[in-house]
């Protein structure tokens, strides 16, 4: 008998088994929220550790996280025990941020944090430690380990969808130009929203549960879960540059970093004309500088598709198909590409091709 062929999944293709080495995504088609989908996340980027790397000390890694759907009911009975009360679970949004290890300069990144939400009519109802184990990391990543809590946010007013987010980063720029002058270097945030949540760190894959004792709670639950094991190799390791980013998990080493960014900064002045109006001055640096090639790509995908656009559609902006001395592509395809290749995030009135889809949404249920 010969060997029986395995059949592709609908998300699954045996043929493929070799790409996207180190990063990866686990999601329930029926969109119901698990402890499971956490726990076999979790599982799936520790056997990733052969893609990481090792510091001198053998137990800090490059980095590896997660990023979930945000486990509200999980949230819901953290505020409780915090005596907390959200007047509305459904638009809790919460900031994990890694806060210097000082008390008193993490004092002043927490006020400068809650007073740009207040500006932007966001209440920060309160800060929850995020349960960590210090003691699984190794030397290194203890050394630098940061604070790590969560601001609970709500609007003043009922926000939904995209608004909600673009308020969310507005004041989220805002607060981080406020650490820069001020010179809290330390202080970062890992995410923003009211749809999703990211843990990472400098941690060894095998660390990620351990050190982050939530991800073990059985009430932790999401619909799915992108997973990352950093290698690093163009920027050091660090606690900020851990992934998931964001938006996104992403295998760096972009060739064209250096033009990317400039293009970048030239269409910067053209943000007050777009949907962000006057406050597109904001969202400078669009680019942040110090980031990872990686990092910076997740900087542009955020103003992307936070400016309205689905996210395969920023993606095929930002990555798009070869179309030099391409005989066989589409003229559609040729002109999408032509159009969005030199021009960032401003693409004018030019519209994806079929059989990409202009309607795809990610709205949190």
């Amino acid at each position: 008998m010969g060997t029986p062929v395995q059949r592709p999944t609908p998300l699954y293709d045996p043929r493929r088994e070799q790409d996207a080495c180190g990063v990866g995504l686990i999601v329930r088609l029926d969109g119901q929220k698990t402890h499971e989908v956490v726990r076999m996340a979790v599982e799936a980027v520790v056997r990733l550790s052969h893609r990481g790397a090792l510091d001198a000390d053998a137990r800090t890694g490059d980095g590896a996280g997660i990023l979930v759907r945000l486990p509200r009911a999980f949230l819901a009975r953290e505020a409780v025990r915090l005596g907390l009360r959200i007047p509305s679970l459904h638009q809790l949004a919460v900031a994990m941020v890694f806060l210097p290890s000082d008390p008193a300069a993490a004092a002043e990144a927490r006020r400068i944090f809650t007073r740009a939400m207040a500006d932007r009519q966001l209440q920060v109802l309160g800060w929850r430690p995020v349960p960590v184990c210090p003691d699984v990391l190794g030397d290194r990543a203890r050394r630098d380990c940061p604070t790590i809590e969560q601001a609970l946010i709500v609007p003043a007013t009922d926000l939904t969808g995209l608004d909600y987010e673009r308020r969310l980063y507005l004041a989220r720029k805002t607060a981080e130009a406020d650490w820069r002058d001020r010179s809290i270097p330390d202080a970062y945030v890992v995410s923003c929203s009211h749809r999703t949540l990211v843990y990472k760190g400098l941690l060894v894959a095998k660390q990620l549960a351990a050190f982050y004792l939530d991800l073990a709670d059985p009430d932790f639950a999401s619909d799915f879960a992108i997973f990352h094991q950093r290698y690093s190799t163009n920027t050091l390791p660090s606690w900020p540059l851990a992934q998931p980013f964001r938006f996104l998990a992403h295998n760096g080493e972009i060739n064209t970093l250096t033009g990317n960014v400039l293009w970048m900064q030239a269409r910067e002045a053209d943000l007050t004309d777009s949907v962000w109006g006057p406050d597109g001055d904001v969202l400078r640096p669009v680019v942040v500088p110090g980031g990872s090639d990686s990092a910076m790509l997740d900087n542009v995908l955020e103003l992307l598709v936070l400016s309205g656009r689905n996210v395969l559609h920023a993606v095929l902006m930002l990555i798009p198909e070869a179309w030099e001395a391409r005989r066989d592509l589409p003229p559609e395809w040729r002109a999408f590409s032509m159009t969005f290749t030199p021009v960032g995030w401003n693409p004018g009135t030019a519209r994806p091709p079929s059989p990409l889809p202009t309607d795809v949404t990610w709205e949190p249920s």
